[in-house]
């Protein structure tokens, strides 16, 4: 055996540092993605309140964000670029959203069609208008609502996996948790659930924990746990134990401490009850006095005393509303407690009312108010539905009725503020064809009390028997009490009180005014199952000489309002005639008059959602304009193979055709293969490469371009240098040691040593991930 001196020597004089520990590749650690799609996971169930099947999104979001979270770490430990797993991973998901939405679809029930992209299109887009029309929780529209829920959860598994082990930056997931978490908060107006606070929190430490613990595996070889000195026992670094103990003692603290945070923007007694805050800047408005008091009162002293001025050129001027009464306790109608945060201020544009489907038009009103000296009040005079308020003060609407409180003081005398008011497009068609409303509407407007008696509802089935829809029910009992139920307007008062002055009012007497006319509709509309509630207010107003109108106390009224989907909560006038005039037009149009407004539908799915218009003529079979085209399914498939094809395509070369052959191949080619990777490693890392000269030049050139070269590093490129120069220069005569030497890890630890002595320092960012991207040794021949 020849010996051959080392292609260089090590510099004069430097202290010999001894031998350094090959670095290899570390075992593949999943559990660091595995935390962070669990932490992502456990943050979504915050969401189950906005659907009545979560179930639905959950699950869906558990297998496709596992799958996510596996290849990205599998990917990542092949050493694949970090964008090129993300892009994988982004297309990944779009397969398996399609896979569990679409798989009718598609070809063999995995492989994206343009029909089905296309019907994933449609139902999450009707998703989103599904979750805009109704509230919370959506019984109705399941797959469209599932589907939009899945596709935002798996987009915060992705951010947390790409951001947390990706970009290896794990502080950074918390954003996509914390926007997660708040959606309860924010959206649904409930408190976060505590059981999910407390397993995402302590889900996103042990993600801390562990991506710091997989870096240890994978890091340089001074990052990694030291050794003790005498037993060789791993020495763990104690900052890890401070990470848990600092992360869990955040997360008790904030247990502990948030209920004692003090609370402000209390609410006065000011004659409504009594204001509890729930946070900083958030109210809660107990209501206990029954606006009906002062409304019976006033009509019956009939002073008309002046209360309010507007000036406005609507010709719709009246139905103000104050108040509105949505609990029947059985003795009366009141209004419910009033969540009023300080986020939900009465002065701008105001968000959709709720039910009325989004974009639905009709005209709109300017208005200028103004308090008169002798009216004080809590609730602020409005028409319905609004598009902005002007008002100076802490009034604050709340999400479910929409009238406008006081929270602080007393609201000043004279006070003047103006409205945008519109008068949505409501007919009849439209009602008459609405959904059933959602469990979260039916549920608080249709509760009654035990105790009610039978003839109440018996009157009502009566009064609505052969109407086949809620709407024909309303319009039904609205019709009964105007005219065909013998009722009088009156405002003579009767003995008896609560549900037996009710079951009398609606069975023998039959005498009354607005208040009973108005309960009386809203509770048998209730017994039938139809969402009602009480408005109270104003109604026609004066005319006076300067051009203002003039509501007095003798105006004021109450009335029935009622749910539909898609136009949300619709009044109705069952008080007769002589007080106040016709009834709203859409109760006396014919329901088989077409609509123009929004109706939620899904050809591809019964359940799948709004807007007709939004889906595709032909997106049953992919052919029509709306559908997308077979060829475009190579725009998303062209760009992975350009985000990480040459990546993957130097692992192959690297794997196959070099180091990794089989037994069949010969000791010549596995020695030539080893100098080729080499090669290769030395042009990737932006080195030179002298190709016409022979391998001792080219070892010895490849040592001169690294700068911290130990010897330990020379003599393993020595052991490979003599290798390929017994295959080249002795007759193929090998000493048969070439298989052992050169197709062993060692080589294998080799390249990698050198690589990292290889690698530049000098280079900026953008640099080294375009030589990541391209490796320089394909294009190298």
């Amino acid at each position: 055996m020849t010996t051959t001196a080392a292609p260089t020597a090590a510099p004069t004089g430097s202290p010999d540092p001894g031998p350094r520990p090959a670095r290899v590749r570390a075992p593949w650690r999943p559990v660091p993605a595995v935390v962070g799609f669990l932490a992502a996971w456990v943050a979504l169930f915050s969401w189950s309140g906005m659907i009545a099947e979560p179930s639905g999104f959950l699950v869906p979001v558990g297998v496709s964000g596992l799958v996510l979270a596996l290849a990205g770490s599998a990917l990542r430990w092949l050493r694949v670029a970090s964008y090129a797993v993300a892009a994988v991973q982004a297309v990944l998901g779009l397969l398996l959203l399609n896979a569990f939405f679409a798989g009718g679809s598609s070809l063999l029930g995995v492989v994206p069609t343009g029909a089905s992209l296309s019907r994933l299109a449609v139902l999450v887009e009707n998703g989103a208008r599904a979750l805009n029309y109704y509230a919370a929780p959506v019984e109705s529209f399941s797959t469209a609502t599932q589907a939009l829920l899945a596709a935002c959860g798996l987009l915060v598994v992705y951010a947390v996996d790409v951001l947390a082990l990706g970009l290896r930056r794990p502080p950074l997931a918390a954003l996509p948790l914390l926007v997660a978490l708040s959606v309860p908060v924010t959206i649904l107006l409930e408190d976060l659930a505590l059981p999910v606070f407390v397993v995402c929190a302590v889900l996103f430490v042990w993600l801390l924990a562990a991506e710091r613990h997989d870096r240890w595996g994978r890091g340089r070889a001074e990052d990694l746990p030291h050794r003790g000195p005498d037993d060789g026992r791993t020495v763990a670094d104690p900052g890890r134990g401070l990470v848990w103990q600092v992360a869990l003692g955040a997360v008790v603290l904030a247990l502990l401490l948030a209920p004692l945070l003090p609370v402000s923007d209390a609410l006065p007694d000011d004659g409504l009850g009594e204001g509890v805050g729930t946070g900083a800047g958030d109210v809660r408005l107990n209501t206990t006095v029954n606006p009906f008091i002062s409304l019976r009162r006033e009509l019956i002293e009939q002073t008309g005393t002046p209360l309010l001025y507007a000036r406005t050129r609507s010709d719709d001027t009246a139905y103000l509303r104050t108040t509105v009464l949505d609990r029947f306790s059985g003795q009366e109608w009141r209004p419910s407690q009033r969540d009023l945060p300080s986020d939900q201020m009465a002065d701008g544009v105001l968000p959709g009312p709720p039910g009325l489907a989004p974009g639905t038009g009709g005209p709109e009103s300017e208005w200028d108010f103004e308090l008169a000296p002798s009216y004080t009040t809590s609730w602020l005079p409005l028409p319905y539905p609004l598009r902005e308020i002007e008002v100076e003060g802490n009034w604050r609407y709340d999400e479910r009725t929409f009238d406008v409180a006081l929270v602080r003081g007393r609201a000043p005398l004279g006070l003047e503020y103006a409205a945008r008011a519109f008068t949505p497009r409501v007919t009849a068609a439209q009602l008459d064809s609405a959904l059933r409303p959602p469990a979260s509407v039916r549920e608080e407007g249709t509760a009654l009390p035990r105790d009610l008696p039978p003839v109440i509802a018996q009157t009502a089935r009566e009064v609505t028997r052969g109407a086949d829809s809620g709407f024909a029910q309303a319009v039904a009992l609205q019709d009964w009490f105007r005219t065909s139920g013998g009722f009088t307007y009156s405002l003579e008062q009767r003995d008896g009180s609560g549900m037996d002055l009710l079951a009398d009012f609606v069975t023998t007497d039959r005498v009354g005014y607005c208040e009973q006319f108005a309960t009386a509709m809203a509770t048998m509309a209730r017994t039938l199952g139809i969402p009602a509630r009480v408005a109270v207010g104003f109604l026609a107003p004066e005319q006076q000489p300067d051009g203002r109108l003039l509501y007095t106390s003798d105006t004021r009224h109450a009335w029935p309002e009622l749910y539909f989907s898609g136009a949300g909560w619709v009044r109705f006038e069952p008080t007769p005639g002589g007080r106040t005039g016709a009834t709203p037009d859409y109760t006396r149009q014919s329901p088989d008059e077409p609509t123009s407004a929004p109706t939620p539908s899904d050809e591809a799915s019964p359940e799948a959602a709004p807007e007709p218009e939004s889906l595709p003529e032909d997106a049953a079979d992919g052919a029509g304009e709306g559908g997308l085209p077979w060829w475009s399914l190579l725009v998303p498939v062209g760009l992975v193979l350009l985000a990480g094809g040459p990546t993957l395509w130097r692992r192959r070369l690297r794997s196959q055709r070099r180091l990794d052959g089989g037994p069949s191949v010969t000791d010549e080619a596995a020695a030539e293969g080893a100098w080729a990777e080499l090669r290769a490693v030395v042009l990737d890392e932006g080195r030179d490469w002298p190709r016409s000269r022979t391998p001792r030049e080219q070892a010895r050139r490849v040592a001169a371009q690294a700068d911290a070269a130990t010897p330990e590093d020379l003599r393993a490129l020595e052991a490979l240098l003599a290798e390929v120069e017994r295959v080249r220069y002795s007759g193929g005569r090998t000493g048969g040691g070439v298989r052992e030497a050169v197709r062993t890890q060692e080589v294998e630890q080799t390249l990698v040593r050198w690589q990292r002595l290889l690698r530049r320092t000098d280079e900026g960012r953008v640099a080294r991930w375009r030589r990541q991207w391209w490796p320089a040794s394909l294009s190298a021949g």
